[in-house]
C-alpha cells in the first residue's frame, strides 16, 4: 500500500530542518533534506534570483515522492529568508502535504513526460528539467555498475 501525504509528514526531519541556514534563492538544503531516510534521486534548482525548485526522492519505505517550490533573492519575495522555526515547520508540512507520491521511478517519469497539468499547474515550470536530471542520473548509476 502507497504512503498516503499524512504519513509522509510523519515523516519530515524536523530535527535537522530546524538546524539548517535560512535563506533565499532555492532552499536546495531543505528540499533534499525534507523526508528522514529518503534518497535524492533528482533536484533541480532554476539556477536564477527566482524561480522554481523541485526534488525527487525514494523513501525507505519504496515510494517515490516530488514535490516543488518557489523561491525569490530576498525576505519580501522568499518565505524561507530568516523564516522561524514556526514558519519552517508550517512550510514543510506544505511541501509534504503537496508532495506527488509513485510506485515506482517508472510512474514519476511517465508524470513528469506530461505535456499539461490541468490540476497542479506548478510542475509545467520544472517537469521536464526534473525528469532530464532523473534521466541523467540514471544514466550516471547505469554506467557505475559496468
Amino acid at each position: 500500500m502507497i504512503i498516503t501525504n499524512a504519513q509522509l509528514i510523519n515523516k519530515i526531519n524536523f530535527s535537522e530542518l530546524l538546524k539548517m541556514p535560512r535563506y533565499a534563492g532555492g532552499h536546495d538544503e531543505q528540499m533534499k533534506g525534507l523526508i528522514e531516510n529518503a534518497e535524492v534521486i533528482a533536484h533541480w534548482n532554476e539556477g536564477d534570483y527566482q524561480g522554481m525548485v523541485a526534488t525527487c526522492l525514494k523513501l525507505d519505505s519504496g515510494e517515490f515522492v516530488m514535490y516543488n517550490d518557489y523561491y525569490g533573492s530576498c525576505s519580501g519575495c522568499d518565505a524561507w529568508e530568516d523564516a522561524s522555526d514556526n514558519e519552517v515547520t508550517r512550510m514543510c508540512i506544505q511541501l509534504a502535504s503537496t508532495a506527488k507520491i509513485f510506485n515506482s521511478l517508472d510512474e514519476v517519469k511517465e508524470f513528469l513526460s506530461k505535456d499539461k497539468y490541468k490540476d497542479d499547474y506548478s510542475w509545467g515550470s520544472c517537469s521536464k528539467q526534473l525528469l532530464a536530471e532523473i534521466d541523467k542520473d540514471e544514466v550516471y548509476t547505469e554506467e557505475e555498475k559496468q
